[in-house]
């Protein structure tokens, strides 16, 4: 039989080694959505809003109302990020950018 002492440490390291992975992951994911921020409000903020009000003059869709959308997934939005579209400017982004950025569309919209 193992000493109560040793036993609780071997417990401990136990849950640290089950728990670590999701804590390394869970700050992994917040640096992706501070990461698609800092890209959003550099090549988006002209015509989208982030979860604030919408302008007048702008009609492209809030990225959090797109977050939202039961139908929005990392899937759609990659697929949707590597598009062209008629009204949106031709921008060229990396795995690493649109990463980044559906990390950050998918946290406005709660998911």
């Amino acid at each position: 039989m193992m000493p109560r002492t040793a036993l609780l440490k071997t417990s401990a390291l136990f849950l640290a080694l089950i728990a670590g992975p999701s804590f390394v992951h869970a700050a992994q994911d917040e640096i992706m959505v501070k990461q698609g921020r800092i890209l959003a409000e550099a090549l988006c903020a002209d015509c989208h809003t982030f979860g604030g009000n919408r302008r007048r003059d702008a009609s492209p869709p809030d990225f959090a109302a797109v977050g939202a959308m039961p139908q929005t997934t990392a899937l759609s939005l990659r697929v949707f990020l590597r598009s062209s579209h008629a009204n949106m400017p031709d921008i060229i982004l990396d795995d690493v950018q649109i990463d980044s950025l559906i990390a950050f569309i998918l946290d406005l919209g709660g998911k």
